[in-house]
């Protein structure tokens, strides 16, 4: 395989999300009121999807990572925060984003090469008892290797970011 070499230093995990989860993160996590916060149920459409096959879970992460590289880049996360699911964006303002991933924007990262690269699963992708799609895993480049933790809910017959998690360690 070839190498990729990516412009950033090692660092702490930097992650949005829409609901407390074991710690994968340095950063700051939004947790919503008790009396507003909502069941990922409660959006789901009326047919249940289907977790993707290979080509698109591997569409689903490079959309995530290379809307969270251009956020990084550019400084602005209106887009990435447009893509979420409606819990997503409840709960993660494009400020509070900018702030999340202040770190990986600070370490000038470009991750938008990693699409020429195939993510590496380090388990089956699966729904969990929430609805939600789990997706873990890596992209196999060096010196450092770009980790991701995604989820993603179902919203009108459509996969939306619902939580990303994303860090840099050493291959």
């Amino acid at each position: 395989m070839s190498a990729l070499a990516l412009a950033f230093g090692s660092g702490g995990t930097a992650s949005a999300q829409t609901k407390p989860k074991a710690p994968v993160s340095a950063a700051p996590q939004a947790n919503p009121p008790a009396s507003s916060a909502q069941s990922p149920q409660a959006n789901r459409t009326s047919v249940d999807l289907l977790v993707p096959n290979t080509n698109g879970l591997a569409i689903l992460i490079d959309n995530a990572i290379v809307a969270l590289s251009q956020a990084n880049v550019t400084g602005n996360y209106g887009v990435l925060h447009d893509l979420g699911s409606p819990d997503f964006q409840k709960l993660n303002s494009p400020q509070h984003l900018a702030d999340v991933f202040a770190g990986l924007r600070q370490q000038s990262l470009n991750m938008t090469p990693l699409v020429l690269f195939q993510p590496r699963l380090l388990r089956p992708a699966a729904i969990d008892g929430k609805g939600i799609l789990r997706i873990t895993g890596f992209y196999e480049t060096q010196p450092l290797q770009v980790h991701f933790n995604l989820g993603f809910q179902a919203v009108d017959g459509a996969w939306r970011l619902y939580e990303i998690a994303v860090w840099a360690a050493q291959a």
